[in-house]
């Protein structure tokens, strides 16, 4: 949980880092202004669903957009992904264009379910590793038809099985084990009760054929639920991604999925045909910048009660890395 003092602190830095840019750059970056009136109804319409780490992204691209004279709005939506692909370019010319942002695993499943099935069975079936962030992308890609798919971000959402020290201590594994490979928490993995994150494939047959861990149940659920249960022990292990700020911030011992059990994932944009030779060069800077660091950073800012709104968050973020100017009356 970020307390309010740790909110005031960010903005302490950012506002230090804001003076630094001013005694070295001569014109500024631009500012970030939202559209409105006339021009928010033939704004680009950026779609995204109700994942505040997407929609934190998604105004990242948004509030950079706007700052390089593409008016863009996001909106969240909870239709199927597939439905939010068939709505690009289905709006009059007149009337704005739509991004979609999405993460790669769930878009490619969506887009082609049988691709993704048989992506994720043939690992299954020879004990491979999981589709990688790059073959997500593609599948993702593959399946497009009257759109695009622009530069992926960077950072790719790994996995990692998180314990606490106690759990940690109890069955000897190593707090410097970087992997589920440490022969201890195999041996140890047969009497845990193993928490999954949602969204990923059946984890028992490659867990038990790539670590030797064969859980004594596993449970599903969202990684805000797991980190409870583990922080409570009502589980003794949890699948999540390893960027989340949570792992840190309660000490837990992280090992990463080194034999890719797991299928990685990246933020992708997808832009209406029609638009994508129109979208500056600021998208794909976004990408680039979009690096592990910069989602681990994205995530405390808006983790907990105290967090920012994903709004407010990507400002701080595009602030802070010189994309935008300071918003008026900001801080």
């Amino acid at each position: 949980m970020i307390s309010s003092s740790g909110v005031s602190a960010r903005r302490l830095t950012v506002t230090l880092g804001i003076g630094a840019l001013a005694l070295t750059a001569c014109s500024g970056p631009p500012p970030a202004q939202e559209p409105t009136g006339d021009v928010a109804e033939q704004a680009w319409t950026m779609l995204v669903g109700d994942h505040p780490l997407d929609q934190t992204v998604a105004y990242i691209y948004s509030l950079a957009l706007n700052s390089r004279e593409a008016p863009t709005v996001v909106e969240s939506r909870e239709q199927d992904l597939a439905e939010l692909v068939e709505l690009l370019g289905e709006q009059e010319e007149d009337e704005g264009s739509q991004i979609l942002l999405s993460r790669t695993m769930s878009l490619a499943e969506a887009l082609d379910p049988e691709s993704y099935a048989e992506l994720t069975s043939q690992a299954e079936e020879a004990l491979a590793p999981a589709a990688s962030a790059e073959e997500l992308t593609e599948l993702v890609e593959a399946g497009l038809e009257g759109a695009e798919l622009l530069e992926p971000s960077a950072g790719v959402l790994s996995n990692s099985m998180a314990v606490t020290s106690i759990t940690a201590e109890l069955h000897d594994i190593s707090s410097d084990a970087d992997s589920p490979e440490d022969p201890a928490f195999a041996q140890a993995c047969d009497e845990f009760e193993l928490g999954v994150r949602e969204g990923l494939p059946d984890p028992g047959p490659l867990l038990e054929d790539l670590y030797g861990c064969e859980p004594a149940e596993i449970v599903e659920g969202s990684e805000a639920e797991l980190i409870q249960m583990l922080i409570n022990a009502e589980i003794e292990a949890a699948l999540l991604t390893s960027s989340h700020p949570q792992i840190s911030q309660n000490a837990l011992i992280s090992l990463d999925d080194t034999e890719r059990a797991f299928p990685e994932e990246q933020f992708v944009t997808v832009v209406d045909s029609g638009i994508a030779e129109e979208a500056p060069d600021v998208v794909e800077e976004i990408s680039e910048a979009l690096d592990a660091e910069a989602l681990v950073t994205l995530r405390q800012l808006i983790d907990g009660e105290d967090g920012l709104e994903p709004q407010e968050a990507a400002e701080y973020w595009l602030v802070d890395n010189d994309y935008i100017a300071e918003p008026e009356g900001w801080g």
